[in-house]
């Protein structure tokens, strides 16, 4: 019964659901479509757009399409789509619960589009202006069907595929082309690039060593192009035309060589083999013919007159151009040789050491480096003299003395026969200066030493003889300050100055430096704020040498008034301790009172003693001369003590143990009683006297000592103050 009612149940939903199709669309029949492609070009280039209609025949209307690449849906709906790069593409149609089938499969390929590649013709490396070139530009497969832009710095557009240019300076820059075929939006890639350069043609120069010559001198000149210069011709020229070969004038390659008569500009130019290019004419190069130069013979020095082992320098000179030629020399006519003491260097002949036999007559004349036919006139004669005795310099000495005080003036002079002399002063063997004069303004103790001067003229010296300078030190000057009570209140200072020798001598002051008016040697200076931060110095004056002595040292007031106020300050709390401690004793003598004590204290005597060495201090000095005092108290002691024996004798204490309020207690305790008011008595004493008594002997010792203190303290500073 149960699959009974499952059963109509899915019946009568069957029904229901055909019944709902009944009022629908009823299902039609769609062909398979058809995949068209638009442009139908044969090759296609993935940088144009392509598009796909998927076309159905007998198409009825309100169809929607599916369409698939590589069998991926690519979620276009549309009859036509735009291509997305190369694939299998795929197509159906379909109308409510109807669809076609699947479409052919359409396989679609996109090429890159073509590279363009530039060529020059001709392939030369350098261009110059009005030459020709063409450029090409060439598409991989083909050129057919494509037009062409030609890019120099921006694009042209230009239908050939050959860029014809007659070149200019203008021209220069990079050339590059690319291809875009005809009504479609294919471009090719750019091409290579070709950088053209439109050079000027080059200008020849001129290399030669030649600038001058003599008359009938055979010359060569060279023009030279930078780069390669196989590949140029070359014509020359001078002031009067076109240089053509000849007997005395020959041109190869680059070079000509021809005899020179009179003087001309040179100029070259060239031709590019196989090209219509042709330089400008070079600068002009000019060679001098000229006659033979004059020498002239010279004694390098402002003297003729020479003495033994002094150097020697000759020289030839020329008026120009002196390094093309060189010398020959002779003496007295003949061809002079080199040998130990004679050398030529260029235009110059030395002698090292001169002799007596070097005197004679002296000529030279010019030989030319490079061309050794060539050689001048001999020069005039010149004489030289050379001396057989050597001089020697002397010493002139200004206001000498056997010994010189520092800071005295020395001065010292050398002399020596003859001209041209340079002025050397040593001391000890040690360089001082250059110069005639040896002047020591100010002469120090360093100054003292054995002197002597040196002649010199080139590398020819002589030494003088050697003079002794003595130096001794001026006396010094000592500066003290002398300082009264009076200028301890009031801030002034007194200054002394002395120089002790054993004569008279009178003073000068100086304050920062400054000469003060006055001449004793006492200087009292008044405390204010410009003195007391000023430095003193002072000095010596005579009216024989050494007519001032040496400079004190310098003093500052400022810190003896500083030390002055330390030193008030010291004495103040001195003098208020000594006050203090006289009126303290005063009141502990009059209110002191003795302080009874059951007990002696501990030894005095011992305890006014050191506890090391155990001397007796002043206390126990005190208390042995005391004795007097102390007899009478021991009397006491005695007596009572004699009263206990007669006690002790009658039988009235009879043991100690008997207690107190036996008959004899009475007698027991007044026994005690007297031997306490005995030691009382005694501890009384001596504690009142030592303690009072003694007290005032420190009191004056103390104070004697601070008051001894404050006086050599007084005495200390204002001594050295």
């Amino acid at each position: 019964m149960e699959r009974f009612n499952i059963l109509l149940l899915i019946m009568a939903v069957t029904v229901q659901v055909t019944s709902q199709d009944s009022t629908g669309e009823p299902p039609i029949q769609i062909s398979k479509p058809k995949i068209t492609l638009n442009p139908s070009h044969a090759v296609l280039y993935s940088t144009e757009t392509v598009t796909l209609h998927c076309e159905v025949p007998e198409e009825p209307t309100g169809l929607q399409y599916d369409w698939y690449k590589d069998s991926a849906d690519l979620s276009e709906h549309q009859p036509s789509i735009t291509a997305r790069g190369s694939g299998t593409y795929e197509c159906k149609a379909k109308k409510g619960a109807s669809e076609s089938e699947k479409s052919a499969s359409y396989t679609l390929t996109l090429k890159d589009p073509p590279k363009a590649k530039l060529t020059m013709d001709p392939k030369w490396t350098e261009f110059f202006p009005n030459e020709n070139i063409n450029l090409q530009c060439e598409i991989e497969g083909g050129s057919s069907g494509w037009t062409f832009q030609w890019m120099k710095d921006t694009w042209t557009s230009e239908n050939n595929s050959v860029l014809a240019i007659t070149l200019k300076h203008s021209d220069s820059g990079k050339y590059s082309c690319k291809g875009k075929l005809k009504n479609r939006q294919v471009t090719t890639q750019q091409s290579n690039a070709f950088q053209l350069n439109v050079k000027v043609p080059p200008e020849p120069k001129i290399q030669s060593d030649w600038t001058e010559a003599f008359p009938g001198e055979k010359v060569s000149l060279q023009c030279v192009i930078q780069g390669v210069s196989e590949n140029w011709n070359y014509m020359w020229f001078n002031d009067l035309g076109k240089i053509f070969s000849s007997r005395e004038t020959n041109i190869k390659g680059n070079t000509l060589t021809l005899s020179v008569k009179s003087s001309h500009n040179y100029m070259c130019q060239a031709k590019l083999r196989g090209r219509k290019v042709t330089t400008a004419k070079s600068t002009p190069h000019l060679i001098t013919v000229k006659e033979l130069p004059q020498l002239k013979l010279s004694i390098e020095s402002q003297w003729n007159m020479f003495y033994p082992t002094e150097k020697v320098t000759m020289k030839c000179s020329v008026d120009d151009e002196s390094n093309k030629w060189g010398y020959e020399w002779f003496k007295n006519g003949g061809l002079l040789q080199e040998d130990e003491n004679i050398s030529f260097s260029g235009n110059t002949l030395s002698i090292s050491s001169a002799k007596a036999g070097h005197s004679g007559q002296y000529t030279c004349r010019g030989k030319h480096l490079t061309r050794t036919s060539v050689t001048t006139r001999e020069t005039e004669a010149v004489q030289l003299h050379i001396q057989d005795i050597k001089p020697k310099p002397t010493i002139t000495k200004n206001e000498w003395f056997e010994f010189f005080y520092t800071e005295e003036r020395v001065q010292l002079k050398c002399n020596m026969t003859g001209v041209g002399w340079e002025y050397k002063w040593y001391k000890d063997l040690n360089f001082r200066i250059t110069n005639p004069e040896l002047t020591i303004n100010a002469v120090s103790l360093n100054d003292a030493g054995d002197y002597y001067c040196k002649a010199q003229r080139g590398d020819f010296s002589v030494d003088s003889e050697t003079l002794q300078v003595r130096v001794q030190t001026r006396p010094p000057a000592f500066l003290r300050m002398e300082t009264e009570l009076s200028d301890i209140m009031t801030g002034d200072v007194t200054l002394r100055c002395n120089v002790s020798d054993g004569r008279q001598w009178n003073y000068t002051w100086f304050m920062n430096g400054q000469e003060l008016n006055g001449s004793s040697d006492v200087l009292k200076v008044t405390g204010n704020e410009e003195t007391i931060e000023s430095e003193f110095k002072c000095k010596g004056i005579n009216t024989e040498r050494p007519l001032y002595s040496a400079l004190s040292d310098g003093s500052i007031a400022n810190n003896i008034i500083f030390k002055r106020k330390i030193l008030l300050a010291i004495s103040g709390c001195l003098v208020c301790c000594i006050v203090i401690l006289i009126i303290g004793c005063i009141i502990l003598k009059i209110t002191r009172k003795p302080e009874v004590k059951e007990t002696a204290p501990e030894d005095l005597f011992f305890s006014m003693t050191d506890s090391k060495n155990k001397t007796i201090s002043p206390m126990k000095e005190y208390m042995d001369n005391r004795s007097t005092e102390l007899e009478e108290c021991q009397e006491k002691a005695e007596l009572i003590a004699d009263r206990v024996s007669a006690v002790h004798e009658d039988g009235v204490i009879k043991d100690e143990d008997t207690p107190a309020s036996e008959a004899n207690g009475l007698t027991s305790f007044k026994v005690h009683r007297l031997r306490s008011s005995s030691t009382q008595c005694c501890s009384v004493t001596v504690v009142r006297k030592a303690t009072i008594d003694l007290f005032i002997p420190q009191s004056i010792f103390i104070l004697g000592l601070n008051i001894v203190v404050l006086v050599f303290f007084l005495m200390l500073n204002t001594k050295h103050i």
